[in-house]
């Protein structure tokens, strides 16, 4: 408090002396408008005025700055990249063609075609099939490829090797 008083002092010995004509004062203490209301006093210094007109100014320094924070790395959001395995697919409708067709939409994706055939067998929806240690690319490729419905194991009897996609009249 004893330095707040010092520095009030000293303003108004530097404001007291001959001043431009003009020139408001150094300290401005806002009026409060109620009667007995507390009054803080904010110190708002005027710079003093120059001695002489050839005087040069002090130059003044920007305020330091806090260093940045280093930036870090966001967390990984996404998935991890699974390599895409060799699809076999099979044709499980009446629709002529609808498995060349399917096959080309995986290869435009990036998917490698092992085999493309017909299957005779009764499959109910569209439904990769996959083999031990492939059902991560089994989970991706129904990712890709929301048509299909299911994934499942591979069973005795289902033709090619790995994964095999069986086709349904309902993939569109």
């Amino acid at each position: 408090m004893g330095s707040v008083v010092v520095v009030v002092v000293l303003l108004l010995f530097l404001n007291s002396r001959s001043a431009p004509p003009g020139a408001g004062p150094a300290i401005e203490v806002p009026r409060s408008p109620t009667p007995g209301a507390s009054v803080s006093a904010t110190a708002t210094p005027t710079p003093a005025p120059a001695a002489s007109p050839t005087a040069t100014p002090a130059p003044t320094q920007p305020p330091p700055t806090a260093p940045a924070p280093p930036v870090s790395e966001p967390p990984a959001t996404t998935q991890p990249v699974v390599a895409k395995a060799p699809v076999t697919v099979l044709n499980n409708s009446r629709r002529n063609g609808l498995g060349h067709e399917v096959a080309a939409e995986l290869q435009a994706k990036g998917w490698p075609i092992a085999k493309i055939g017909n299957y005779r067998g009764r499959i109910a929806v569209t439904t990769v099939y996959y083999a031990a240690g492939q059902q991560a690319q089994a989970r991706e490729l129904a990712r890709e490829f929301p048509q299909i419905q299911r994934i499942e194991p591979r069973f005795a009897g289902l033709p090619g090797s790995g994964l095999t996609l069986v086709v349904t009249r309902d993939w569109r």
